[in-house]
């Protein structure tokens, strides 16, 4: 039996970087009454949950704090000292605090090589300016909660406030409300079971969500036939997707199937509020079946490097989101090497660290659930063109007015970097060679000089790259890709009014044209 809320306790975490201050989020601002920092755990048969009501920060001395939690709890944790301990380690995965990651972590992760050991270490600079010595890592999200939380993150229609409404959507319909006594009595709190009690069976305080998995059980049978093999794990998918829709998955799926009596009336409507739970879209329905079924077929505890490499190189089919997977995988179980792979940290991979191929940047590194970690916050810190990383990585910026290519390592946006001198990315291109050319020399617009004649000499003498200076100052980058010449870069043109090259008539190397030019930086 679910018994209410109605425990406050204080709870110290120790150790954690003022610079996190302003990420440790209690509540998301359209749903005040909603915790997202939500604890459930089990111990030695005591069933504990709850959220922090709101957190108190005292500066040290050695730049760091330690934050007081009020956390609200089903149980009296300070009659129960063991339990106590056991929320306040939780507590310490939800801010990221127990196994947080320093510079020594992302060297480790380099096995050895020189390279990108230099290059993140100048990194780290930038990295600690925004984040401290440490960056956040653990589990951030209760198991089941971080399932829920990941399929609800998929391609949402507005952003963040879509991922929020479904994941309060689905805590509301499948969740047990639990009431919150006292002066918190204004909160709602939902509780799921835990990933053991699912695999377990144990689902009698969960009736809402035993009644959606007997549902998802004949789908999974039903629905997702086709098998492969990694190791001696069976990996299911769907032979084709379902209409993403509502009202063509009732038409197409579930009422087909209950007319046929496969699915009684109370199963394709926990099916089809599945549906809504998730905006109404079919496939983050059919994903999240496929992440709490699949759970049955390999224990997700137990996916090391080499299965979730496989897992998530080969691509599985229909029916299931490899980065679904490895956000829950790495968030949720706290896995340490299991990375996702978004827009911005095969940006990364790609320009930064020139490894063009996912699959050698996966094994080039160990721990790539902490080292994605830097990746994607540096990344993220990009994005916003924050202070702090605004000269730096224009290779994963997009170029053109199109947004249709991102820079790449190239000559201006390397020029532009102040992490030039240890990037890969750089050292990829450096000796490569740059056709310069003054636009009054080029017949045809900026967009497409492809050409006959440029495109023959670029050709001819090798060259990677054409520059098109205004008066000599360099304003636009194209790269030769196949056989055709692509603008990647005419933003970082803006940013140059005098530096100059001597001759908008000749050939360089990389190296030699960022070298004639004036440092940006002076």
């Amino acid at each position: 039996m679910l018994t209410p809320i109605r425990y406050e306790s204080r709870i110290r975490i120790r150790g954690i970087p003022i610079q996190w201050i302003p990420r440790l989020e209690l509540f998301y601002p359209d749903l005040p009454q909603f915790p997202i920092v939500y604890v459930h755990t089990v111990h030695e048969d005591t069933r504990v949950y709850g959220f922090p009501a709101y957190i108190s920060f005292e500066i040290t001395q050695d730049e760091n704090c330690d934050i007081d939690v009020n956390f609200l709890s089903n149980a009296d944790l300070d009659e129960h000292p063991e339990l106590k301990r056991v929320i306040t380690e939780e507590l310490e995965e939800r801010f990221g605090s127990s196994n947080k990651v320093g510079i020594d972590d992302v060297i480790a992760c380099c096995n050895g090589m020189k390279e990108y050991e230099e290059f993140f270490r100048e990194l780290w600079r930038y990295v600690s300016d925004l984040y401290g010595e440490y960056i956040p890592f653990g589990r951030y999200y209760e198991e089941v909660f971080s399932i829920v939380r990941f399929v609800s993150a998929w391609q949402p229609k507005t952003g963040r406030q879509s991922e929020m409404r479904m994941l309060y959507n689905f805590l509301s319909i499948f969740g047990e409300s639990v009431e919150v006594h006292g002066r918190w009595d204004h909160m709602t709190f939902f509780v799921l079971p835990t990933y053991d009690d699912i695999r377990n069976g144990d689902l009698l305080d969960f009736p809402a969500f035993r009644d959606l998995l007997a549902a998802m059980s004949k789908i999974w049978d039903l629905q997702f036939t086709v098998k492969s093999r990694i190791g001696g794990t069976t990996i299911r998918s769907m032979k084709k997707s379902w209409p993403p829709a509502k009202d063509q998955f009732i038409q197409k799926v579930s009422y087909p199937l209950y007319e046929a009596g496969i699915l009684s009336v109370d199963e394709r409507r926990h099916i089809e509020r599945l549906v809504d739970a998730f905006n109404r879209h079919s496939w983050r329905a059919a994903f999240f079946i496929w992440s709490i079924m699949s759970m049955f077929e390999k224990d997700y505890r137990t996916w090391d490097k080499e299965f979730f490499t496989r897992f998530y190189i080969d691509k599985q089919g229909v029916g299931v989101s490899e980065k679904v997977v490895a956000c829950f995988l790495q968030q949720g179980f706290g896995n340490e090497d299991v990375t996702p792979v978004d827009i911005w940290v095969e940006a990364f991979h790609r320009h930064v660290l020139a490894i063009v191929r996912q699959s050698d940047f996966f094994s080039r590194f160990s721990k790539l659930g902490k080292l994605e970690r830097a990746i994607w916050l540096s990344s993220q810190a990009n994005k916003t063109n924050i202070k702090a990383f605004f000269d730096v990585m224009w290779c994963t910026r997009y170029g053109d007015t199109g947004n249709n290519e991102l820079r790449g390592a190239n000559p201006i946006s390397c020029y532009e970097c102040k992490l030039r001198p240890k990037c890969p990315g750089y050292g990829s291109i450096r000796d490569r060679k740059v056709l310069i050319r003054d636009r009054t020399m080029v017949a045809a617009d900026a967009k497409s000089i492809g050409s006959s004649d440029i495109l023959t000499e670029v050709m001819m003498k090798g060259c990677l790259f054409v520059c098109l200076t205004e008066h000599k100052v360099p304003k636009k980058i194209f790269k030769l890709m196949g056989k055709r010449l692509v603008l990647v870069d005419e933003f970082s043109g803006y940013l140059l009014t005098t530096q100059a090259v001597k001759n908008d008539d000749t050939v360089l190397t990389v190296n030699e044209l960022v070298d004639s030019l004036p440092s940006f930086f002076e």
